[in-house]
């Protein structure tokens, strides 16, 4: 953040026109409404899944933008791939004033590896949704794969060959030759190839080396006729030079004032280097200073005039290591602000040297909270700001001359408190498997109510780096972006960490920028939501002689809509609400269907695709290590045994190893549609379109899922409600518990004044088990997470 204030600064750089004081709140007001930004957080029950699971998750429209809450009606849910930005699943689900409940069910035929949800709501601005969320997962499965497969690095020496030799082997299940080359498709930078594998089954890259090379990995895509893998390879890499940026605090160093300097380092790929240099007075070393894990340190400095400061890094892997510090300025002023992260009171030490009349700026680029003048007198002064009227989170201090021209600024966190604010206590700590867990909630303030979803999940299935906690994420993440990963999981409330990030990471989405050039006219933004449309077309490719009535059908109700003169009919959100697991579907009369063909527009899906491209999801780059794809096997103590395959072949149909359909749904023998008790199991059946079946909400009469013209009725991809989660007590022995997710609930109100309590029954799988629960309160969002283990049952 500290950066841009050197383009401002009053000595020794062009002067830039200041604000005068009574526009300050006009123009953060303008850049406000010219960038509106909400906070849509999505919880999701975990971040690792398998083929056959189902993903549940709530969505928390929080912060008001342009759009009022209420007025968002739909969540759009993509499943991206990752590897090639492909869009694999896609769903709507009702939005109700700012909550949205769903689920998506993973299929059996997804291939394993890293994927993002995208998540946004139909609201645009100027073409674009207001809000936004992207959540990274990893999908395993619960099958071994359909042949063996493996790479390695072959030569020791790269640098003497100048080449990399990486060696990729494929076999069958049972480790035999099999009877075709396997095709193969690799990536390496910007570089994409096609092979075969010989008839041992091996294949032998060869990767030039590289310098500067941003992703350091080799991806490889292996298909032996209808089967894919996925694999990966961290390539190393030649020396190269490190991105070391310094940040003295305020934004300037100031001969003979004492500043602290936050720096940063990270390697070629963006990730966080933590290493010990030296600092050096022209050639002199003078301190020994270091960067934390999260690439990030700081140091003290009083600069003098006409000195050259400079620092080397102690790093094996670096080629350049030395690094130098911007020079001292004669006149100025320095901030230093030791705690960052307060609770009521901020303390501030001004040092300046040649500088008196100053004006007092605390805002947050959006609002004006504090606007004083303020004299210096003498060399430094301490100032207490009450921050009793600003509200809790990242908050800018930003100190002007006389013309409100930008001096020095420094951010910090207002009304920061880690103190739990929900009560999360079990009966017991450890469990034995299929025993009953009784959990009791409440919050510890009696003013405060919350709106909660729950998730108890194995705690594997939650991997560190692609967690999202929602206090972190609506105070730090929305906020300030390419964060390192935290150790401790949660951003928001490791203090240490979030005093590094506020010296290092403290330049926003506003800037000052933004702020001298926004205009009144920028204000004015084109708002619009996306609907679902249809088309009617003539078979004779005729235009139409009148208006037609499209007849609509979903969850048991009928309901109509008339075209206009040409065809056209757009549908209202309410006209294709559907329950979990219906089906939408547009139709017209008998005569009528004869004449004339229905062609359904889907706006979401094209504007997921557009969003793929133009808003990727923000990972950091890591070194890849799955060489081998039975890597992304679920451990077998988490999966049943399979019974033997029952191979169903049917005319124009593909072989499907439990007999679903093409939909993925399938009924068990007990007669229950989509049973996760038994996904996988031999012995399931396709279901039969009109015959009822047991749903976890009763009986349900089972509709055709074709997605094509069906005896003149055409699928719509309609907006669906939530799914309640089943919770079984496996009485039966006999039957397989093998769930992840032992529970999720959503919707769930706490309170101070009584005790929320809830219940559930633990799994076969044993280990460790994490409950989250997140939500909003009627004054801020809410996090809280407890554990307990599960044991083996005793023979």
């Amino acid at each position: 953040m500290m950066r841009f204030l050197l383009l401002f600064f009053l000595f020794g750089i062009k002067v830039t026109t200041g604000i005068s004081q009574e526009n300050f709140a006009n123009k953060m007001d303008w850049l406000a409404k010219a960038k509106p930004t909400s906070n849509l957080f999505v919880h999701f029950d975990k971040n690792v899944y398998s083929n056959n699971e189902t993903v549940y998750f709530t969505g928390y429209l929080i912060k008001e933008a342009k759009v009022p809450i209420s007025y968002h009606s739909v969540m759009a849910v993509a499943l991206i791939r990752n590897i090639d930005s492909t869009i694999v699943l896609e769903d709507k689900f009702l939005m109700e004033n700012g909550f949205s409940f769903g689920n998506i069910n993973i299929p059996d035929s997804i291939l394993t590896g890293s994927y993002h949800f995208l998540v946004y709501t139909d609201k645009l601005i100027n073409g674009l949704p207001e809000a936004v969320f992207h959540q990274s997962i990893t999908i395993k499965t619960n099958i071994d794969p359909a042949f063996k497969a493996s790479m390695k690095i072959a030569a020791e020496k790269p640098y003497e060959s100048k080449s990399h030799k990486v060696l990729i082997s494929v076999t069958s299940k049972d480790n035999r030759f099999l009877p075709k080359p396997t095709n193969i498709i690799y990536r390496y930078g910007n570089v994409t190839k096609k092979a075969k594998t010989d008839a041992s089954g091996q294949f032998l890259m060869t990767l030039p080396l590289v310098g500067d090379l941003i992703d350091p990995n080799v991806y490889v895509k292996l298909k032996y006729e209808k089967d894919s893998s996925f694999l990966s390879l961290a390539i190393p890499q030649l020396k190269s030079k490190a991105d070391v940026k310094f940040y003295p605090e305020g934004g300037n160093l100031i001969s003979g004032l004492p500043c602290i300097i936050g720096w940063e380092v990270k390697d070629q790929q963006k990730m966080p280097l933590a290493l010990n240099a030296y600092l050096y007075k022209n050639s002199q070393v003078i301190d020994t200073i270091e960067t934390s894990t999260y690439g990030m340190g700081k140091f003290m400095l009083v600069p003098e005039a006409g000195v050259n400061y400079s620092v080397k890094l102690v790093h094996s892997n670096l080629m350049d290591s030395t690094y130098a510090l911007k020079k001292a300025i004669d006149k100025g002023l320095t901030i230093n602000i030791q705690n960052a992260v307060v609770n009521d009171t901020l303390n501030v030490y001004v040092r300046s040297i040649g500088i008196s009349k100053l004006n007092i700026l605390v805002h947050n680029f959006k609002e004006e909270f504090l606007n004083i003048p303020f004299d210096m007198e003498g060399r430094i002064k301490l100032l207490k700001i009450s921050l009793t009227d600003i509200p809790k989170g990242l908050t800018t201090l930003t100190i002007l001359d006389s013309l409100n021209r930008p001096l020095a600024e420094r951010m910090f966190f207002a009304h920061h408190n880690t103190k739990e604010k929900l009560e999360i206590e079990s009966d017991k700590k450890i469990y034995s498997q299929r025993e009953k867990v009784s959990i009791k909630l409440k919050l510890n303030t009696i003013d405060e109510n919350a709106v909660v979803s729950i998730a108890c999940v194995q705690a594997n299935r939650l991997e560190l780096k692609k967690t999202n906690d929602i206090e972190s994420y609506v105070y730090l993440k929305n906020e300030l972006l390419d964060l390192p990963v935290n150790g401790t999981g949660s951003l928001y409330k490791d203090k240490i960490y979030l005093e590094q990030i506020l010296l290092i990471k403290g330049w926003r989405r506003y800037t000052w920028q933004d702020l001298l050039s926004v205009k009144l006219t920028d204000t004015t933004l084109t708002m619009d939501s996306l609907k679902i449309s249809g088309f009617i077309t003539r078979n004779d490719r005729k235009k139409l002689t009148k208006p037609l009535t499209v007849g609509l059908y979903g969850s048991g109700i009928t309901t109509s809509v008339v075209t206009n003169e040409e065809g056209l009919f757009k549908l209202n959100n309410a006209d294709v609400i559907v329950e979990e697991g219906e089906k939408m579907y547009a139709f017209l009369t008998a005569e009528e269907m004869l004449l004339h063909t229905i062609k359904i527009n889907n706006p979401y899906t094209t504007l997921s695709k557009k969003l793929v491209k133009i808003l990727p999801n923000i990972e950091a780059i890591l070194p890849s290590t799955l060489i081998n794809n039975s890597e992304m096997v679920l451990n077998a103590k988490e999966k049943p045994i399979r019974l033997k395959e029952v191979i169903i072949t049917r005319q124009n149909d593909k072989p499907n190893a439990w007999n679903a359909n093409k939909c993925g749904d399938y009924v068990c023998f007990n007669k229950i549609l989509n049973c996760r008790n038994h996904s996988g199991d031999g012995r399931n059946t396709a279901p039969i379109v009109g015959k009822q079946y047991l749903t976890v909400k009763g009986l349900r009469t089972y509709r055709d899922c074709n997605d094509k013209n069906l005896n003149g009725f055409y699928t719509i991809n309609g907006i669906h409600t939530e799914k309640e989660f089943y919770i079984s007590d496996y009485k039966d022995p006999i039957e397989p518990a093998f769930f992840s997710t032992i529970y999720w609930n959503y919707g769930l109100v706490v309170n101070g004044e009584k005790e929320a309590e809830i219940s559930f029954y633990t799994s076969d799988i044993t280990g460790k088990f994490r409950i989250v629960i997140q939500g909003i309160t009627n004054k801020d969002v809410i996090y809280g997470e407890n554990f307990f283990e599960v044991k083996a049952n005793l023979q």
